[in-house]
């Protein structure tokens, strides 16, 4: 069972926006990465505001970013950035067993080893994918062939913020409450403006996001094989 840091950071730049996630080494260390990379970098320098040190780092992750995802407004479902306060966040935190983490306790020699990591600037990106790149290769792309006709297919939001459609293979498209949706990417924004009116941005990936139904299992539409 491995351990590592949830940590919360904040930048002045991005006022009202707060970066959430997860590292193996230490909160500062990691701070260390974010603001060093020269591609797309903030103007402004990252900040700890918090982190804890937890079993599981990565399932625990992926609970708070789908919590987060739930009740607040994630700015791109494929980065670890989030609309939301400081006492939010805190809550949640204070829902994880760990240990809160305090600067002084962390040891020089620490930092100095991991000081000469080079780390992938895409590495958030990386670190909140992780189970789509890591299960299936991208596999059919065209609805004729990857469903049936009455075949049910969902996109979820967070927890249970769910759209249910029906795959119409006379129109080649997705029914649902009188609609039809020509791609899945289509269905999933739609979902997205329903659940989230007011966010800035809406884009959706919808082969990545969304589920079929199989036997009474939902799986991923990712990888599927025609």
């Amino acid at each position: 069972m491995t351990d590592g840091y949830i940590y919360c950071f904040s930048n002045a730049s991005m006022p009202g926006i707060l970066k959430v996630g997860m590292t193996e080494r230490t909160p500062d260390v990691r701070l260390k990465e974010a603001n060093s990379s020269d591609t797309w970098r903030p103007p402004t320098p990252y900040t700890i505001e918090f982190a804890k040190k937890v079993l599981n780092p990565k399932q625990k992750e992926t609970t708070l970013h789908t919590l987060l995802s739930q009740y607040t407004e994630r700015i791109n479902p494929k980065r670890e950035f989030f609309r939301v306060s400081l006492e939010e966040v805190s809550k949640f935190f204070d829902l994880m067993d760990g240990e809160m983490w305090v600067k002084n306790h962390v040891a020089r020699a620490e930092e100095e080893e991991e000081e000469d990591e080079e780390e992938d600037e895409e590495e958030d990106e990386e670190e909140d994918s992780t189970r789509v790149r890591s299960t299936d290769v991208k596999g059919c792309r065209d609805m004729t062939k990857c469903f049936t006709d009455g075949q049910r297919i969902r996109h979820t939001i967070g927890i249970n913020k769910t759209l249910i459609g029906t795959y119409d293979s006379s129109k080649n498209g997705i029914a649902f409450d009188g609609k039809i949706y020509y791609s899945l990417s289509e269905m999933a924004k739609a979902h997205n403006k329903f659940e989230r009116p007011h966010r800035l941005t809406n884009t959706a990936n919808g082969w990545k996001e969304c589920e079929y139904e199989i036997d009474g299992k939902w799986i991923s539409t990712y990888s599927i094989h025609c």
